[in-house]
């Protein structure tokens, strides 16, 4: 038996007493045009029939109320072998359960409650069933449902051509995917985007090099990477990024390598780059432990070459680009101030203010403004088999702005970096910088962190981040005040 409710919906097991609502909504044209087909004609006895049969395995039927009426039905199954082979789904030692509903009552037709109720079910099948996976079939014309499950985290990993008979065609589906562990990364669902994106590329092997906050990367036959971002954000977004990847590639003249863009794909939902991986070893403090001091002197030599002749590039035909990091931080501020402001600590207010206060004191975002990677850290900067600086990825980032941007990581001790000294030297080597502001630059931003991190989790509706914000806001003040 199943009766669950949350918030507006609640899902409970079919009952002999909802086959004559069942035979109302099965008598709707407007529904049997996207279920069953508008050439059934159902009775009650078939009605009663068909929604009481027995299943080889597992199976859930419920009742969708919503608001306390009931709009809707839907099946929750377990696979068995005759469905893997009618879904072309690999049998594996995973648990896989399929579903198909449908909305009775169209009045309630595109409202979310559809998307709410998936991810109920998948609610369900984790706690209940510990399932690893669940897929569904709609057919491939359904644009409004398959918007729908795609919303709730379902993803396109196969065509099913003339898969199901309906009003007397065989009709296209697509089969359907939601993974629990690895549903962003899923690679079945990627090889499908990336065939049916770019004709003339045949995916022959693909896995997974990173993941970020909203975006993956593959390594795709061996050769080439693709990033791939769920959603379009004009500040960071791949657009930008692409153009910046252009510019360079047309206007640098240097031996180290950046991405050189072979495929593009950027909408308002997806942002699709590939290109050619660049080989080499990442920068860490670990491998620099291993260099002589030849090598460490020489890596600092092309470190400071590159970030120089990046910054003196005439940026005009990417102006559109530019950041005012400042700004930013103003505009985060009263956004922060709009939202959960009031229901932080004063502990936690006192930080925020004495940065603002030192934000606007200062002078230091007044210098010079040039073309910046922004995120230069280890792990974008890749060595050759001579320890030389041979390329640079990951211009996500990148923007028009503050010089002393790219020196930020360089100055950082941290386990992921390789410490102060060593962005002194490269500072020293790049020459015609005010050093001293470039630290303070790096104070500042590393000040800003813990703030940065409460205002993505309220853009982002993630209370995590929130909470590991204000938890940092407080160890960092409890440090300070232990030091005074």
């Amino acid at each position: 038996m199943i009766d669950i409710k949350k918030d507006d919906i609640r899902i409970r097991t079919l009952t002999e007493e909802d086959f004559p609502l069942l035979l109302k909504w099965l008598s709707d044209e407007r529904v049997l045009q996207f279920y069953e087909g508008r050439d059934k004609k159902y009775t009650l006895d078939e009605i009663k029939k068909h929604f009481s049969e027995e299943w080889e395995d597992e199976v859930f039927r419920v009742i969708i109320n919503y608001q306390g009426k009931p709009i809707g039905y839907g099946q929750i199954y377990k696979m068995y072998d005759e469905l893997y082979d009618e879904y072309n789904y690999p049998r594996s030692d995973e648990t896989v359960y399929g579903m198909d509903q449908f909305i009775g009552e169209p009045d309630y037709w595109s409202k979310g409650i559809g998307t709410k109720y998936t991810k109920i079910v998948f609610d369900f099948l984790k706690k209940e069933r510990n399932v690893d996976a669940v897929i569904l079939d709609p057919h491939q014309n359904n644009s409004r449902a398959i918007r729908m499950y795609q919303k709730a985290g379902f993803r396109i990993i196969e065509d099913l051509p003339e898969h199901e008979l309906h009003e007397g065609k065989k009709e296209d589906c697509y089969l359907m995917e939601y993974r629990y562990d690895d549903n962003l990364t899923n690679v079945k669902a990627t090889k499908y985007l990336l065939e049916h994106t770019f004709k003339e590329l045949k995916v022959e092997s693909i896995k997974v090099l990173g993941s970020g906050y909203d975006s993956v990367a593959y390594l795709v036959n061996g050769e080439y990477v693709f990033k791939i971002k769920f959603s379009a954000n004009k500040k960071k977004g791949y657009e930008k990024e692409k153009a910046i990847y252009d510019f360079l590639n047309k206007k640098l003249s240097t031996n180290i390598k950046i991405p050189n863009i072979e495929y593009s794909h950027i909408n308002d939902e997806i942002s699709i780059l590939g290109y050619k991986e660049i080989k080499g070893k990442f920068l860490s403090p670990e491998l620099y432990a291993t260099l002589s001091e030849e090598e460490k002197q020489i890596l600092k030599k092309d470190i400071a070459e590159f970030l120089r002749k990046m910054h003196d590039l005439d940026t005009t035909e990417i102006s559109s680009y530019t950041i005012d990091n400042k700004q930013n931080v103003l505009e985060e501020y009263q956004l922060l101030r709009n939202t959960i402001y009031d229901s932080l600590t004063e502990e936690e207010k006192a930080y925020i203010e004495r940065f603002m206060q030192r934000l606007v004191a200062t002078d230091i975002f007044d210098g010079k403004k040039c073309l910046c990677h922004n995120d230069f850290s280890c792990n974008h900067l890749l060595l050759d088999r001579n320890n030389r600086l041979c390329g640079i990825i990951d211009f996500g980032d990148s923007g028009i702005i503050d010089e002393y941007c790219d020196f930020i990581y360089l100055l950082e001790d941290s386990e992921e970096e390789i410490g102060h000294q060593f962005g002194e030297d490269i500072l020293r080597l790049y020459g015609s910088i005010d050093i001293v502001k470039s630290i303070e630059y790096q104070d500042i931003v590393e000040d800003y962190y813990p703030i940065e991190t409460i205002v993505y989790g309220i853009k982002n509706n993630k209370q995590d981040f929130i909470d590991k914000g204000r938890k940092e806001i407080i160890l960092r003040t409890r440090k300070n005040n232990k030091l005074k």
